[in-house]
Parts: C-alpha cells; structure tokens; sequence
C-alpha cells in the first residue's frame, strides 16, 4: 500500500529534509567495470539525496514487483535508473497513488525523461529530482497494462521486433531507422476499424501509434497536440503506400509540417479500440506483447507524479 500524503508537503519536506528514496535500478545498462550502484549514488549524493534504498531489476522482472517492494520499506520517492522498460514497469506500480517517481535515465530512448524535458546525463537528472518539484501526468493502459510513453501496433511493433539489444548498445537510436528501412519491406496495408470514444471509423494503414506524450528518438514529434496531463490519448495512422511517400513523411515529420493524408493521419480520444483483420505485432513503450487484432486503449489521468525541471 502507498502511503498517502500532500504533494506539497512532499516538495517541503524533500527540499529540507530529504525523504526515504529508492532506487530501482537496471545493471545491464552500465558498462563492463561499472559499479552501478556506486555510479547512481555518487550522482545522488551530489543532489542531496542520501540513505537510499536498493532494489535490482531482472530479466524476469523489469521492476514493477522491486517498485512494490520498495513502497513496502516505506519509500517515500522511487528513481527509476535503466531504460523505457524500468520507467514503465516502475510507472505502473506507482500510478494512482502518490509516491513521487524520479527518473536517471540510463537507456537508449529515454522518451519520458525527454518529453518532460529531464536531462538525460546522471548528474542533471539527479539535480531535478533534487529540486523536487512534481508534474502529475496521465498514465494510459492497452488492455489494462499501463505505459507512459506510446504503445503502436503493425509496423511500429515492427521495428521493435527488428531492432537488436546489441546494435542499440553500439550505434544508439540509429539502430531503430535501420530497422524501420528493413521492415519497410514486409509491411503490409490493411483495413483497420478505430472506435474513438465510441466512435468508428475504417481507415488504410500499415501502423496504428497510440500516444501520451508525443517525441521520438531523435527528437522527432510524431504527435505534435500530444500533452501528458490533458486526459487524452493521441492517435497516428501510419499510411504511405511508396518508399517516396516515407521520405515525404519523414521530411515532413523532421521539419514540423502537417503530413499528407497518404502518408500520416491524426485522431485523439480518450478511450481507443483498434480492430485488425489479422494478428500484428503489438509494443507498449517499446516492449514487445503479444500478436493481436483487437487492442483497447484507456486513460487513467493525471495518475502518477513523476519529478520533472521546475520550467516545466
């Protein structure tokens, strides 16, 4: 159970005397001869935040059931150091309560940390959680399991599926547009029903991307309307049919003009039900599911508090 208190009160006590913080930590993301705890609480240190907490992710556990374990020792803040993964699975045990959650991001993505505008060295990142200033933001579901940053089905699960560990490790967010370009290839256009909010509609597509915030890797805005506490899911349809009309999207995309209807379309809504004519890949914050035809997306607002830079 989480102990209920004022998000102000946390600030006050946070900035005066720091309250019990854990840390929810990935090792694999730290290289060979790295003490990762060592290196999480040097950074810490420096930040005012002292006395930590320490739970270790696994392979079998990415982090939600250590983010349980560390809100049972009377954690009054939980850091998630590590990937998308770590921040989603630790997002999920923290939402709808009030444990703040603090983010050192330590992955290849980092979309949360970089759609709240959180640095993505240690040392910057541990400062804004130092300054313990909150943002309570939105956390949305697909079929009851929740996420914080986007959750895609068809061509962008594509690229996830397509997209090694190894070459992230090596050449960074590169990794995802060579993937992209492989699976380009092999995509292919279906007829895909939305129900927006009761609404439906049947549009061409090969992709279906449902979002809380809206940046990618690179910094590419993907959903330019997105917000992460207005409630809202925002929808993009992948549609381009030719290799030219992926280069006239990614132009678009990159310099923040409106797409043509071929190649993106745009929805929002709060609740969202995707229906496909046959199993496609399915990915929430990049982790690969379980094929699917039928994906429903919900909203929980403003569920989770996550320590974000005070502008904001």
């Amino acid at each position: 159970m989480q102990r209920p208190f004022a998000r102000e009160a946390w600030q006050l006590t946070m900035a005066t005397n720091p309250v019990r913080p854990a840390v929810v930590f990935n090792p694999s993301k730290f290289g060979d001869g790295t003490d990762p705890r060592r290196e999480i609480a040097r950074v810490l240190e420096s930040a005012g935040i002292n006395d930590v907490l320490w739970f270790e992710t696994t392979a079998e556990d990415p982090g939600r059931g250590q983010c349980g374990d560390a809100l049972a020792a009377g954690a009054d803040l939980v850091i998630a150091c590590g990937g998308d993964g770590t921040v989603r699975a630790c997002a999920a045990a923290l939402a709808g309560g009030d444990v703040p959650l603090g983010l050192l991001p330590a992955g290849t993505g980092n979309l949360l940390a970089r759609n709240l505008g959180i640095p993505t060295d240690l040392e910057s990142a541990a400062e804004v959680i130092g300054a313990a200033h909150l943002r309570r933001i939105d956390v949305p579901s697909l079929d009851g399991e929740p996420f914080v940053v986007m959750g895609g089905a068809g061509f962008d699960a594509q690229l996830f599926e397509r997209t090694s560990d190894q070459l992230k490790s090596r050449i960074g967010w590169a990794a995802y547009a060579l993937a992209g370009a492989r699976a380009m290839r092999d995509v292919e256009r279906m007829r895909i029903t939305l129900e927006l909010d009761g609404r439906s509609e049947v549009v061409s597509g090969i992709g279906v991307v449902v979002g809380n915030v809206g940046t990618l890797t690179g910094g590419i805005i993907l959903m330019p309307d997105a917000v992460p506490d207005d409630g809202m899911l925002d929808v993009a349809i992948l549609t381009p049919r030719r290799w030219y009309q992926w280069i006239g999207l990614g132009v678009n995309v990159v310099i923040g003009r409106r797409p043509q209807p071929w190649q993106l379309q745009r929805r929002r809504a709060a609740e969202i039900v995707v229906r496909w004519p046959v199993q496609v890949p399915v990915e929430i914050d990049g982790d690969l599911r379980d094929p699917a035809e039928v994906l429903t997306f919900t909203m929980s607002a403003r569920a989770l508090d996550v320590c974000v830079p005070v502008d904001e």
